[in-house]
């Protein structure tokens, strides 16, 4: 076992101590440079992390369809409408208008309900309830599993 603290092997004992609120296993050397708490805290520390991991399911009500802005294109020019004249309809700009209709921009769930009620549509749809199952392993993971370099472009 490695010291988390110098990265050298630990001989002997090793010590289980709390820097800034973290829980590093440490060689004798570095143990001073945080405070050794009683196996029982630990335990306890161990036990919040454990009640943490247990997630709730992600839901999603409605999501808009994948063709919104070819449907509000069409809309629009069914009823023989400019995009100034749309905007003025439900009372917004018409640049939102015609980048919503570009598909630039995902429009905002009180502009999509006043295009539903104007025309009539619905641009949402149900999705399931996905649900995760987070599956019990020793795996710890390190910041390098969850940081993500980016490197420079030259």
């Amino acid at each position: 076992m490695e010291c988390e603290i110098c990265g050298k092997e630990i001989k002997g004992r090793s010590y289980t101590i709390l820097v800034e609120g973290s829980e590093m296993i440490v060689c004798s050397k570095c143990k001073e440079f945080g405070s050794e708490k009683p196996i029982t805290e630990i335990k306890k520390i161990k036990l919040k992390k454990k009640v943490n991991q247990t997630q709730k399911p992600i839901e999603f009500v409605e999501e808009l369809v994948e063709n919104f802005s070819q449907i509000i294109r069409r809309e629009r020019e069914k009823r023989g409408w400019s995009q100034a004249e749309l905007a003025k309809k439900i009372q917004e700009k018409e640049s939102l208008i015609r980048k919503i209709e570009n598909g630039e921009i995902t429009p905002e769930p009180e502009v999509v309900e006043k295009l539903e009620k104007l025309f009539d549509i619905k641009l949402r749809e149900k999705v399931p309830e996905v649900k995760l199952e987070m599956k019990k392993s020793n795996f710890t993971p390190t910041l390098g599993d969850v940081v993500v370099i980016k490197k420079k472009k030259k």
